[in-house]
């Protein structure tokens, strides 16, 4: 990668929007990665040589993160006064650490069922082994970027990478959210099969596409989600990764919901319990 320039501030002076932006945004570095503009600040280059090490296991796993990153980059570089509404460097991180969870290296620091049993006999209490992927990758890059200790990542900056990354599986519930968050979970969209979208140049689509190519990443997604269930199959019961673990893992047991379960099992336990009582149902 070559140094480019610096980002203008023309287009953050200017820009109609109420959105905060960081103090460091006029003077942050930039470079090109497969032809597209981005940031390139010391934290952005230390996660993507993060992420380099999914390269000998999961080469899939790395195109698809820098994928993300590079699409809604391409997004902003299109449109100025998005560009000036979004944290860059946060969304940079957040895009590339959104799947740490998916690390299948053994004792991977990002799995929490391998984290539990290292540390449990020290800590029973406060560490379980269910935490869904989304959880354990947006709870390791919050813990990355405080490892470098930078004045200007204060407590509301790493929330909002945290919540775009934890929630990225969820997109009904962003209404509402600050546009990091979402932009963050809208650049992993732009992975989703379909059209292309019109935010981005076809130009763009396809040098991203030329230097990270997308042509094994169904089958990667497919044995990664088929391992989340393997491996710690109590952080996966009533998300869609349920579905692998019914499909492909031996012994994993029928789908089910928890919450469902729950209350469902309550509501026989509660009949028993109160046979007197009257519920008038309003369906």
């Amino acid at each position: 990668m070559k140094f480019s320039g610096l980002v203008s501030c023309l287009a953050a002076a200017g820009a109609a929007t109420a959105a905060r932006i960081p103090s460091n945004k006029c003077t942050l570095p930039t470079t090109k990665i497969a032809n597209i503009e981005v940031v390139n600040t010391p934290l952005v280059q230390d996660a993507i040589n993060l992420i380099k090490g999914f390269i000998p296991l999961q080469p899939y796993l790395y195109n698809h993160l820098m994928r993300s990153w590079l699409f809604g980059a391409a997004a902003f570089n299109n449109n100025a006064t998005l560009k000036a509404a979004v944290d860059l460097e946060l969304h940079a991180v957040g895009t590339m650490l959104h799947d740490l969870g998916w690390d299948m290296r053994p004792n991977s620091p990002w799995h929490s069922a391998f984290i539990y049993e290292k540390i449990k006999a020290l800590t029973p209490d406060l560490l379980n082994s269910d935490r869904p992927f989304e959880v354990d990758s947006a709870l390791g890059a919050v813990d990355f970027v405080k490892e470098h200790n930078l004045r200007d990542w204060d407590a509301n900056r790493l929330e909002r990478m945290q919540d775009g990354i934890t929630l990225q599986g969820m997109t009904s519930y962003l209404a509402g959210k600050n546009i990091d968050s979402n932009w963050i979970v809208q650049s992993v969209i732009f992975e989703f099969p379909g059209p292309r979208s019109p935010l981005i140049p076809d130009a763009d689509y396809d040098s991203i596409l030329a230097e990270f190519p997308n042509d094994t990443v169904f089958r990667g997604t497919n044995e990664t989600f088929t391992w989340l269930a393997l491996t710690k199959p109590a952080g996966t019961r009533g998300s869609f990764i349920d579905y692998f673990g019914v499909s492909y893992v031996p012994g994993y047991g029928p789908q089910s919901n928890i919450a469902f379960d729950l209350i469902t099992g309550g509501v026989v336990d509660e009949i028993a319990k109160f046979p007197n009582s009257t519920f008038v149902s309003n369906l």
